[in-house]
């Protein structure tokens, strides 16, 4: 049977803009009793947005949905009144899904990592003499070739399956070095890794703690950026002195083994 709570939230929004867009036909059919017609188009759209926003609100939607929920019909209406031509909206959608795909599949937007991360990952594993990397969710394939360049690393190997940042990790990685793999996270298997990182989202970390505790060796190191697995307690929490104050969680498997 299919959890609610692995329902890709994208769903929920898509329903939740339906009964919206039901609940607004029902009081336009009655409010003509109220106010004579005609009804400004953009006042109907804000309706819409702000019940699909508080519908959204009501069921928990995490918080940033709420304003893309207030939005939407609004962009839907300014859409309308430039006229663009449908093809662009094709070609809008195909390229959102060749980026963002994950989104969908795996309620994991795409982060890109800064450099001042990346840094902190070399510090972090300085002292070992043999690193081996894997980016879970590995993007444009930035922190794969940044490990592959440390002097201490033997392996350095990303994960991406979104066809588009795919594309470009694994172009970037064939000239600078590192490697990109087509695969999901959840059939890599972790063993031969001593350095484990994730930025993915608050969604999939419990499960990814579970795959984590049961496939990585004791001397290994697995490092969420900005994410904490939920009900465990890092051994270490490093605050960046990036613009966002970039927080990684970082949890020595000898702690949890």
């Amino acid at each position: 049977m299919l959890k609610i709570s692995k329902i890709p939230k994208i769903l929920f929004a898509v329903v939740i803009q339906l009964i919206s867009f039901v609940i607004l036909f029902v009081l336009v059919a009655y409010l003509p009793l109220i106010i004579s017609p005609p009804y400004s188009a953009l006042l109907l759209a804000i309706v819409m947005g702000v019940l699909a926003s508080g519908l959204s609100y009501a069921i928990k939607l995490p918080k940033w949905w709420l304003g893309l929920q207030l939005f939407f019909p609004f962009f839907i209406y300014l859409t309308l009144q430039l006229a663009i031509h449908p093809l662009y909206y094709l070609l809008g959608f195909v390229l959102i899904w060749l980026v963002f795909s994950n989104s969908f599949k795996h309620r994991v937007p795409l982060y890109l990592t800064n450099h001042k991360t990346r840094l902190a990952l070399a510090k972090l594993v300085k002292s070992q003499q043999k690193v081996c990397f894997i980016d879970l969710g590995s993007g444009l394939g930035g922190n794969v070739v940044f490990m592959a360049k440390q002097v201490n690393t033997v392996k350095s190997v990303g994960v991406e399956t979104s066809a588009f940042p795919l594309l470009i990790s694994k172009i970037n990685c064939l000239i600078n070095g590192g490697e990109t793999l087509a695969q999901d996270i959840w059939k890599t298997p972790l063993n031969d890794f001593n350095l484990v990182y994730a930025f993915l989202s608050p969604e999939p970390m419990a499960e990814l703690w579970l795959k984590a505790k049961a496939e990585m060796n004791q001397q290994a190191i697995f490092v969420s950026n900005s994410f904490a697995v939920p009900n465990i307690v890092a051994t270490e929490i490093w605050e960046l002195p990036d613009k966002r104050k970039t927080l990684l969680y970082i949890y020595q498997m000898s702690k949890f083994k």
